[in-house]
């Protein structure tokens, strides 16, 4: 018996067919018109080998040739029809449940991709989504088929012959029992499936992650070990739920030759008896094909969607998790040309026995440069991804202008700020692609922002100049050009807050010193936060904060200066 929660499950995969209603109601009816087809076609045929073939009547044995291909010529035509919905349906509730689930995940929370690594999320997502398609596959539909089929057949075996009916009845317990054993066990080891398939895939993108790691320190060998011990339970259970796939098979193929074969010694004594004609006999073998496949068809419903509910909980799980929330006030009610920040009373915690940020407050005017420092792990980038939003305070809020930025719309209020990192991001598109992502920009002020960035002279030594491909996480460039290009793109946004996190770390002296100017000249009206370890930037700030043991304290310029040095 289905409990109640899977009952549950089963009728949300259901509701997602919604959309196809239209083109299913058309498969239906395309089927509908088949089957009628497929049902006469066997009385044809008993009147054109009783009356025709037998009886040596020329006359009869054309006219219901000419019928049986006209017949066989509309059902083909319908087919055409039925197979042009069915595609339809079949690729776009894959097309449709990848996009769901790829716009889901870039709106979840941070927090969610830290618990989870890619390659997990990925195969996570194409499994599932994979076995809950099955729901509009062409098994699915040929099922729908095998249904009406058996109707068709079971109302022609009747017609013919009822007393023998009973005997292909007879298949029903017996094949039910079977299936229900092998839905079963395969249910059970594709559970084993999928959680040998996850911990293997957290583990892979955990390798891959850290490749630098495994060549410096001589683990391919140890990993390689590791590979060999994750699959060996996947080969396992594959091979396994392959056999039983194999068995179940083997099983339906004896049950059916038992059946048919029974039917000719049957009917051939019936004939013998003149209780039934030849064309009788062979229209009841075709009905009972009708019949018998379907039985095994609908009872294999359970073992070949035995991997369906699984999954779908699981993806349920996934689209019902928790995201970002990007209703609220428009940003532009804002006064943007008096735009102050202030963080008050602010903690932060992923425990209570451990405090990251302690009621920190800070006040930040309209066009301020600060810079916050403190030791690794003092919560400078803490501070920052709450203000981005990426998380949110235990304690006390952060306001924009008064109102908390929890209020603002989400991708309004992140439209304010530009972030250059450390570790910048590019994606495996051209600079210029990757300067400009979601801004407007002309190419007239495009090519300033390259002057102003200092990526000219860098530009111009390459052949494609801005439309070189960077690679893969701008794998094609070097630490400093990648940095540049970063800068380049907070120029090109145009945010009224600039956030630099280690942003010159990698940039030589002379770079350096350009993009420091560059804050001063470019944002001089603009608000920036520096997060900064070199002391070189910190004389163009306004005010400086120091995180330590989770409390910020403000100290002047000359005092940190000093200490630095």
């Amino acid at each position: 018996m289905i409990n109640v929660e899977n009952k549950n499950i089963l009728k949300k995969t259901i509701k997602l067919l919604n959309p196809y209603k239209k083109y299913i109601v058309y498969i239906i009816l395309c089927m509908i018109v088949s089957c009628l087809i497929s049902m006469i076609l066997p009385l044809v045929n008993k009147e054109l080998m009783d009356n025709g073939l037998i009886e040596k009547n020329i006359k009869v044995i054309i006219n219901l040739c000419i019928v049986n291909f006209v017949l066989l010529l509309v059902e083909q035509i319908i087919i055409i029809f039925e197979t042009k919905f069915e595609s339809y349906v079949s690729v776009m509730m894959p097309y449709n449940l990848n996009k769901k689930a790829f716009k889901h995940l870039l709106e979840l929370k941070i927090g969610y991709f830290n618990e989870k690594n890619f390659a997990e999320i990925m195969n996570n997502i194409n499994i599932d989504i994979s076995n809950v398609c099955k729901i509009s596959d062409r098994t699915s539909f040929f099922l729908m088929i095998e249904i009406f089929r058996m109707i068709g057949g079971l109302i022609g075996l009747i017609i013919i012959d009822y007393k023998l009916t009973a005997l292909i009845l007879l298949i029903i317990p017996i094949r039910y029992t079977i299936v229900n054993y092998f839905a079963k066990k395969r249910k059970e080891l594709f559970q084993k499936y999928m959680e040998y398939n996850r911990d293997y895939s957290a583990w892979y993108g955990d390798t891959i992650s850290g490749i630098k790691e495994i060549k410096l320190w001589g683990l391919e060998t140890i990993k390689t070990g590791q590979f060999i011990k994750k699959q060996r339970n996947i080969v396992k259970i594959n091979i396994r739920m392959f056999f039983l796939d194999k068995i179940n098979e083997i099983l339906e193929t004896l049950i059916f030759q038992i059946i048919v074969n029974s039917l000719y010694i049957i009917g051939g004594y019936m004939l013998m008896k003149s209780n039934i004609t030849v064309g009788s006999l062979l229209a009841f073998i075709t009905y009972s094909t009708y019949v018998t496949s379907p039985i095994s068809s609908i009872l294999n419903i359970k073992y070949n969607f035995s991997n369906v509910i699984p999954s779908a909980k699981r993806l349920f799980q996934f689209l019902d998790t928790d995201c970002e929330t990007f209703k609220g006030l428009h940003i532009n009610d804002i006064n943007k040309n008096h735009l102050n920040i202030q963080f008050e009373n602010v903690s932060f915690y992923y425990n209570k026995d451990k405090i990251i940020l302690n009621n920190i407050n800070i006040k930040i005017d309209k066009g301020e440069k600060i810079a916050i420092i403190g030791e690794n792990g003092s919560g400078k980038s803490t501070l920052i991804n709450l203000f981005l939003r990426l998380y949110k305070p235990c304690k006390g809020k952060i306001l924009i202008n008064g109102t908390n930025i929890n209020d603002f719309n989400l991708k309004e209020y992140r439209k304010l700020i530009s972030v250059v990192n450390q570790e910048i991001y590019l994606f495996n598109q051209t600079i210029k692609e990757n300067i400009i992502l979601n801004s407007r920009i002309k190419e007239k002020q495009l090519n300033k922002i390259y002057k102003n960035a200092k990526l000219n002279e860098f530009i111009n030594k390459l052949p494609n100049k801005s439309e070189t491909n960077v690679g893969r996480n701008g794998s094609n460039l070097s630490g400093g050009e990648k940095q540049k290009i970063a800068m380049a793109r907070a120029l090109a946004r145009g945010s009224e807050i600039l956030i630099l996190d280690e942003a010159t770390a990698n940039l030589d002296i002379q770079s350096e010193n350009y993009i420091n100017q560059l804050i001063n000249k470019e944002f001089r009206e603009k608000t920036v936060i520096v997060i900064s370890h070199r002391t070189d930037i910190l004389k163009y700030m306004d005010k400086v904060f120091e995180l330590k043991n989770g409390q910020v304290n403000q100290i002047e310029l000359y005092d940190i200066l000093k200490k630095l040095s």
